[in-house]
């Protein structure tokens, strides 16, 4: 087949046979649930419960 009649007998794609394109992606931001504490919370807290273990566990480094 010469190239002439190969360009012709290809489809031609047009803005109707091709996929529809997909739309961008969106970002979701996570939101905290109600009943989670902040960070200045967990803080405080910490402060309260380590006074008497001052290098167990999760109280290292938060009591004097």
């Amino acid at each position: 087949m010469p190239p002439q009649a190969a360009w012709a007998a290809r489809k031609k794609t047009t803005e109707a046979t091709q996929a529809p394109r997909k739309p961008a992606k969106v970002k979701v931001k996570r939101q905290r649930s109600s009943s989670a504490e902040t960070p200045a919370e967990r803080d405080r807290r910490l402060l309260r419960e380590c006074k008497g273990l001052p290098n167990a566990g999760a109280c290292l480094g938060y009591a004097n």
